[in-house]
């Protein structure tokens, strides 16, 4: 690329794209034979879908809901009688003789009615909207409708039938229903939405190190279903980073329209391209005239997380960053919630740590943990504890395999590390040497939720706003071990770090908990 002039890079922006633009190899492509190369053009490109991935993963979502709530009320019938002589609740359902074939038929009938109420809470809104069709907050979300609605049926039911009410049912259909409802859409995520007519089309605006840097990670979550047409950019198209797709500069903006109908584009995301503020307007208004779906990376957005609040002053948004530091009374609960859930989840954990102590004593020498001194909040340091992966004396190697580190910064890992044992590997691999670090939760000098704690010698290397991470107890768990671990890199990860400190709330530590497991369960970035 050095030496290259200028107005080699120059786009065309006429009528149609004439010329597209390799930047991994500085070389023009023709039209035809240069998408077809870089494959952007397929069969059936020319020809306009009949449906939108969007609204093919709402009808889809809705048919597993509605799977999910027959079943539930198939399997009430037949657990109702069970559960109306179980113990403790027997007497509550000693008042109420209903009929378990007329229970089964109401909530039969009533499958459009509790669609509905999934409908209402806005269960829908996010397959057919968000990048990845759904995330855990539509799960909860189903919990919450589920429950109101089934509250609401409940109130009618006794009022209407009295004594006959079919309470026990209802009580069982809810039950399988908040179970089922959640697996039929895993289920349904899982199978029917990995067709090719699933995946979103989408287009770049701007080949700079933003829109490289959002490229690369579409490449590394396929569970988004984003399949990454090309760029367009008025400027001069920046080289694609490590890890970023090849550069497919597809045109100008002016091209837009051209490119959004032949290439048959489902969404398009604006990242910071050179373009002047009027064209922008244009490209988000062309395409919200041709239900093309327009996401923009926010300026900032090193500092702006999905949770930030927005503010409104005469129709102009203005985006709360939060502050960086948590108040007492935060931190006091934060602390709470650590003790009450780790203890529980200690004494729940308790037997498999046991015997995973004894594999980690019978399959090399040394110790069962391993203990090595980290920096905790405000710079305090402690000794954290992990099951032993490595050999003894491994810490000893360290500086003699330096030129094989493969993570970027001052974090130490390689992939294949010569000094793990044989059970070192999949422990791992499914973060089970991370479990005795319930021990540091309940000390207090780590949280089940917080930024990664950092050995000493790497936490030297935050400065200026990056020491900001420090103001909160590490954690277990957390926005870098849920996105990709060792798949982040070391200045992300404190990007990472410092919005989760500025935007903290309970809520967030509990549904970053949840999404711990399906991470782990996932192994990425694990090694």
């Amino acid at each position: 690329m050095a030496g290259t002039k200028k107005e080699e890079y120059t786009l065309r922006s006429e009528a149609r794209v004439v010329d597209a633009v390799d930047v991994s190899t500085g070389t023009f492509k023709d039209d035809r034979t240069g998408f077809t190369e870089l494959g952007l053009l397929e069969a059936g490109d020319e020809r306009v879908r009949e449906r939108h991935p969007g609204y093919l993963r709402v009808v889809t979502t809705i048919t597993a809901d509605a799977v999910a709530l027959v079943a539930a009320a198939m399997l009430a019938g037949w657990i109702g009688d069970a559960m109306s002589n179980a113990p403790l609740v027997h007497r509550l359902f000693a008042a109420f003789d209903a009929d378990p074939r007329g229970g089964v038929t109401l909530f039969l009938l009533f499958t459009p009615y509790w669609l509905a109420a999934l409908w209402a809470f806005g269960l829908y809104r996010e397959a057919g909207r968000s990048i990845g069709g759904m995330n855990l907050t539509d799960t909860l979300s189903g919990l919450t409708a589920l429950t109101s609605a089934s509250w609401l049926v409940l109130i009618v039911a006794v009022a209407v039938y009295g004594a006959h009410a079919p309470v026990a049912y209802l009580i069982a259909f809810w039950a399988f229903a908040v179970l089922l409802c959640p697996l039929a859409r895993w289920v349904t995520r899982v199978t029917v939405w990995s067709r090719a007519k699933f995946d979103e089309r989408v287009l770049i605006i701007g080949a700079g190190q933003v829109g490289h840097s959002v490229a690369a990670k579409f490449l590394k979550h396929p569970e988004y279903r984003v399949k990454l047409v090309g760029f367009l950019d008025d400027g001069e198209p920046l080289a694609n980073g490590d890890g970023g797709p090849p550069a497919r500069i597809l045109g100008a903006l002016d091209d837009l329209k051209d490119i959004v109908a032949r290439q048959q584009i489902d969404r398009v995301v604006v990242a910071f391209s050179r373009a002047r503020h009027n064209d922008f307007l244009r490209v988000v208004r062309a395409c919200a005239d041709t239900d093309v779906r327009v996401n923009i990376v926010p300026r900032l957005f090193e500092v702006v997380s999905s949770r930030a609040l927005v503010d409104d002053v005469e129709g102009i948004p203005l985006l709360d960053i939060g502050h960086a530091e948590l108040s007492r009374v935060d931190m006091t609960v934060k602390r709470v919630f650590d003790l009450v859930v780790g203890s529980a989840l200690f004494l729940l954990m308790l037997p498999a740590m046991l015997v995973l102590g004894l594999i980690v004593k019978l399959d090399s020498r040394g110790p069962v943990f391993y203990r090595q001194e980290r920096m905790g909040r405000g710079g305090r340091t402690f000794r954290i504890y992990k099951f032993r992966s490595m050999h003894e004396h491994a810490d000893e190697y360290r500086e003699v395999l330096a030129d094989q580190n493969e993570y970027s910064g001052p974090m130490f890992k390689i992939h294949a590390d010569p000094r793990m044992t044989r059970s070192g590997g999949w422990l791992r691999r499914w973060s089970l040497d991370e479990l005795p670090q319930i021990l540091n939760v309940l000390a207090g000098d780590m949280s089940l939720v917080g930024p990664r704690p950092l050995w000493v010698e790497e936490a030297k290397q935050c400065r200026g706003w990056t020491q900001k991470r420090l103001g909160i107890t590490p954690g277990i768990t957390g926005l870098w071990q849920v996105l990709g671990r060792s798949d982040i890199p070391f200045d992300e990860m404190v990007k990472l770090d410092y919005m989760y400190v500025t935007s903290w709330s309970l809520s967030w530590d509990i549904k970053l908990m949840l999404q711990t497991l399906p991470a782990v369960l996932n192994k990425r970035g694990a090694y």
